[in-house]
């Protein structure tokens, strides 16, 4: 049987691992001396509260070999001929799949194959929903392998930050630029696809930053969320927007997680997408 491993910053529910017999491995994130696992969404808003009253900017800490050993072990002990797939966030962000390859290399006589996304957040989720659909309709080890990459090559998020304020502290983007673009108003319109970030536009609004999103969509969706950072105040926008442009209602509002979230910041919006692959 095939089971699958994931870290915490795919976002999936509690409810979801369980139900499909996923094992999640926690990311920490550091604030004011003090160490968050990264967990499942109940506890996402406390640690966005504190960010919020802290002067002091997070930092974010991978997991350890041991904890996805740990994660391997409960496996199984639960079915000793288990296949197990490990998927980890992208190691442009994260070194997380350097602490899952160790771990998986430490077993011998057993098939685990620790895999880096190339992606991350809302996408990770969306990839991981795909791989289980996969799964029940009894698609291999081998195929399922095969399959990752075509996958991850069809998925991208777009993201567009309340203020430069986290992206700078992070390191992210220069003190001038993101002075400029507070006092110009200039929103930029972020893609993260295929382990790599870019700025597509740089434009004058919030309005005209979603709508730019939302014409990089790709023509053949599978799948899109509305992602957003704590803050929901301007999903209804994007709703109003995606129901004026591609007459697209009833999509999928989906919490980002903290590990991502803090150096994006609070109030962020965005648009995941999984193109027909």
């Amino acid at each position: 049987m095939i089971r699958l491993i994931v870290d915490s910053t795919f976002g999936v529910s509690k409810k979801y691992a369980i139900d499909n017999n996923i094992e999640v491995v926690n990311l920490k994130m550091i604030l004011d001396g003090n160490a968050y696992e990264e967990g499942f969404e109940d506890t996402w808003d406390e640690f966005y509260e504190k960010m919020k009253k802290s002067k002091n900017f997070p930092t974010t800490s991978q997991p350890s070999p041991q904890d996805f050993m740990d994660a391997i072990d409960k496996i199984f002990k639960e079915d000793e001929n288990a296949e197990i797939l490990i998927l980890t966030i992208s190691n442009s962000l994260s070194g997380t799949i350097n602490s899952a390859t160790i771990a998986a290399n430490s077993y011998s006589g057993k098939r685990i194959v620790a895999h880096d996304t190339q992606n991350a957040t809302t996408c990770c989720r969306l990839l991981t929903e795909e791989v289980v659909n996969h799964i029940k309709k009894g698609i291999t080890f081998d195929e399922l392998l095969n399959l990752l990459p075509k996958i991850e090559n069809a998925l991208k998020i777009q993201f567009i930050p309340d203020s430069m304020d986290a992206l700078k502290r992070g390191g992210r983007i220069g003190t001038l630029s993101a002075a400029l673009a507070s006092i110009l108003k200039i929103k930029p319109l972020f893609k993260f696809a295929n382990g790599k970030i870019s700025i597509t536009k740089k434009v004058l609004g919030l309005s005209r930053a979603i709508t730019d999103a939302i014409l990089e969509l790709p023509k053949k969706l599978k799948k899109l969320c509305i992602c957003y950072i704590h803050d929901r105040v301007n999903v209804p926008m994007i709703s109003q927007k995606l129901k004026d442009m591609l007459n697209l209602t009833g999509i999928e509002e989906v919490k980002i997680e903290p590990v991502f979230g803090v150096h994006v910041g609070i109030g962020a919006v965005g648009l995941a997408s999984l193109e027909e692959y």
